[in-house]
C-alpha cells in the first residue's frame, strides 16, 4: 500500500522544498502588484476624503447676448491649474491626478439651473472668471441637488435611465462646435442649449433631466502625439517613429559594418531614383477631406480636457415614461457631423438588460451609474475634448433659448447713483 502513495509523497516532498527555497523571492514578486494596486486606491481614497468641495449656481441675466466662444474663454482660464506634482504629493499622499470640476445642469419643474462643482480651494477662481465674462451673472453657493433623489434610487417609489457617452472615431476628430451652429439666411447662430430647454419645459411634475460633465485638464503633449499622427495619416505623410539612443546607435554602428563588407568584396552600384512628381496637398485632397484635416489640425491649437459624459433621467416610478429619456438623448446627436466625430451611448454603462436575470441586472446598472453621479465618478469610458467643444456642450444660453426654462437672476444688479445726498 505503501509503495502506491510513494511517489505522490516524493512528490509533495520535492514540491515543499522548492517553495521552502525560494518562497522569500517568489512570494513578494508575485504579490508586488497586488499591494501595489491596494496601496495606490487606499492613498487616493486618503486624500480624496481631505478634499472640501463647493457647488456653486450659475444664474445667467435675462437679456444675455453671447455666444459659447465667451464659455470657451472661462475653460480656458481653468485649465491654468494644471500642475505637475512632486514627489512626496504623488507617493505618500496620494495626489497623483489633476483636480476634476463637473459643469452640470438640472432640469425640474421647467427651469434649466446651472451648476459648477469644484474644490473649494478653486472657487474664486470660478467667480472671476465667470465675472470676467458675464459681469451682470449671479453666483451663490447651493444645496446639492441630487439630494432631491433618495440616494438608493431606483427604488418602488423612484425610476431613472442613464448612460455614458464615448466618441464613436478617434479623440483627434472634433465634434460639430458651436461655428456650425447657424442660420443659413440670416447668419444667426443656432443656440445649441435650446433643444435640451424646449425638452425640460416639457416634463411632469417630478421628473428631472441632469447632465454632468466632468473635467480634468491635460497637457498638450498627453494628447497632442495622437492628433498629430492622425494629422500625419490624413495628410498621407510618413510618420517618423521615435527611437531610444542607443537603438539608434547600435543601428548606425551595423549599417557602418555592413556598409563597409560590401565595399570590401566589391564596389556598390549606386540605384537611381525614380523622381515621381507629387501633386501638392491641396490638389490631391477631396474638399471633404481638407475639411476634416483642417478641423483637426486647428483642434491641435486648442486646450484639451480629460472628460466623462453623463446624462440622467429620473422620475416617479408611476409616471415614468421612455418618451421624456429619449428626447434628452437625442439633444447629443446635434453634435455629431458624419465626416468628423459624434456621440455613441456606452454599452457599458448604459442602463439595460437583456435575456437572464433582466430585473436584477437591470437595477444593478441603474445604481451603479447613478451612485457615479452623486459622487463624481469619472469611472467608465473617458475621451479627451478641447475648450470649444466643451464650451458648445456646456455654456450660459443666449435670450434665444426659451426665457421660461431658463433660471434667471430676478433684478439685474447695478452700483448705486453718483449723485445721492451725503449726511
Amino acid at each position: 500500500m505503501g509503495s502506491i502513495f510513494q511517489p505522490i509523497i516524493e512528490y509533495y516532498l520535492q514540491i515543499k522544498m522548492a517553495v521552502s527555497a525560494t518562497w522569500w523571492f517568489v512570494f513578494p514578486v508575485a504579490l508586488y502588484f497586488t499591494f501595489f494596486e491596494l496601496y495606490w486606491r487606499q492613498l487616493w481614497r486618503d486624500y480624496s476624503s481631505t478634499i472640501k468641495w463647493t457647488l456653486l449656481e450659475i444664474k445667467p441675466p435675462r437679456n444675455i447676448e453671447r455666444s459659447p466662444r465667451t464659455m470657451e474663454q472661462i475653460f480656458i482660464v481653468l485649465h491654468g491649474i494644471w500642475s505637475t506634482p512632486n514627489y512626496f504629493d504623488k507617493y505618500f499622499q496620494g495626489r497623483f491626478f489633476q483636480s476634476i470640476f463637473a459643469f452640470e445642469i438640472q432640469g425640474v419643474n421647467g427651469e434649466m439651473h446651472f451648476y459648477i462643482r469644484t474644490e473649494s480651494r478653486y472657487r474664486n477662481l470660478i467667480e472671476s472668471a465667470v465675472y470676467s465674462q458675464y459681469p451682470e451673472a449671479e453666483i451663490e453657493e447651493a444645496e446639492d441637488y441630487v439630494n432631491s433623489v433618495p440616494s438608493n434610487a431606483p427604488n418602488p417609489e423612484w425610476n431613472l435611465w442613464g448612460t455614458d457617452y464615448k466618441l464613436a472615431k478617434d479623440d483627434a476628430f472634433p465634434i460639430r462646435t458651436y461655428h456650425k451652429f447657424q442660420e443659413e439666411v440670416t447668419k444667426g447662430m443656432i443656440e445649441p442649449l435650446a433643444p435640451l430647454a424646449d425638452m425640460i419645459t416639457t416634463l411632469p411634475p417630478g421628473h428631472q433631466i441632469w447632465l454632468q460633465i466632468l473635467v480634468r485638464p491635460v497637457k498638450d503633449k498627453e494628447w497632442a502625439p495622437e492628433v498629430k499622427k492622425v494629422v500625419a495619416k490624413l495628410a498621407n505623410r510618413e510618420i517618423k517613429k521615435e527611437s531610444w539612443a542607443i537603438v539608434y546607435f547600435f543601428s548606425e554602428v551595423l549599417d557602418i559594418l555592413a556598409s563597409s563588407i560590401k565595399n570590401i568584396f566589391g564596389p556598390i552600384e549606386e540605384k537611381k531614383a525614380e523622381k515621381k512628381e507629387e501633386q501638392p496637398l491641396q490638389f490631391r485632397l477631396t474638399p471633404v477631406e481638407k475639411d476634416v484635416l483642417q478641423a483637426v489640425e486647428e483642434s491641435l491649437n486648442k486646450k484639451a480636457f480629460r472628460t466623462k459624459l453623463r446624462l440622467l433621467y429620473i422620475a416617479p416610478r408611476e409616471s415614468f415614461k421612455k418618451v421624456f429619456y429619449q428626447a434628452p438623448d437625442g439633444f447629443t446627436h446635434q453634435f455629431g457631423d458624419p465626416n468628423l466625430n459624434s456621440f455613441a451611448k456606452d454599452n457599458e454603462t448604459k442602463t439595460f438588460a437583456n435575456y437572464w436575470f433582466r430585473p436584477y441586472r437591470m437595477k444593478w446598472a441603474q445604481r451603479k451609474i447613478f451612485r457615479r453621479y452623486l459622487t463624481r465618478d469619472n469611472d467608465g469610458p473617458n475621451m479627451y475634448l478641447n475648450t470649444e467643444e466643451l464650451a458648445t456642450i456646456w455654456h450660459l444660453p443666449d435670450m434665444s433659448a426659451m426665457s421660461p426654462a431658463i433660471a434667471h437672476i430676478e433684478a439685474k444688479k447695478s452700483g448705486a447713483p453718483l449723485n445721492l445726498p451725503v449726511e
